[in-house]
């Protein structure tokens, strides 16, 4: 038996911290930091996926890695939207006192949504508009590379 000496302190640590978030999002946010939309696609029933997935859900087979990748255009149409005070992309304040318009966009060649703000007039939005992606100015790789969307 050994001993151990435990020592106690009081303070703030400050703690960085980076996280994997596997190899299919990886080629994802590889092409958000270059403006552009990365796919895969199930090898079986042809469905695409944004963002990309390991597993198609309607197979229920691995899409291979290292095949089936496909890169989209940054425009889509918008399938529904609501008007929320909670920030879908900041995590340190989640209710401001403004209004948010929030977006599912189905970009085109694709059999899935994406939520994003909308940076259009609310009463400009329909349902089944063509919108495009704004993207930020610095992309690093991330989400919010996508700052939201606009009309097309």
């Amino acid at each position: 038996m050994s001993e151990k000496i435990i020592e106690k302190t009081r303070g703030l640590v400050k703690a960085d911290f980076n996280f994997w978030v596997g190899l299919y999002m990886d080629k994802f946010y590889d092409g958000l930091e270059q403006n552009k939309i990365v796919a895969n696609k199930c090898p079986e029933c042809g469905d695409v996926f944004v963002p990309p997935r390991k597993i198609c859900g309607k197979c229920k087979i691995k899409i291979p890695l290292d095949q089936n990748w496909v890169e989209l255009t940054d425009q889509g149409t918008l399938m529904n939207f609501t008007k929320t005070q909670y920030k879908v992309s900041d995590r340190r304040t989640r209710k401001s006192k403004s209004f948010q318009l929030i977006g599912i966009v189905n970009i085109d060649g694709s059999n899935t949504g994406i939520v994003y703000p909308l940076d259009i007039a609310p009463e400009e939005i329909e349902i089944g508009m063509k919108v495009k992606i704004k993207w930020t100015e610095q992309p690093k790789g991330e989400p919010s590379d996508i700052e939201g969307f606009i009309r097309a």
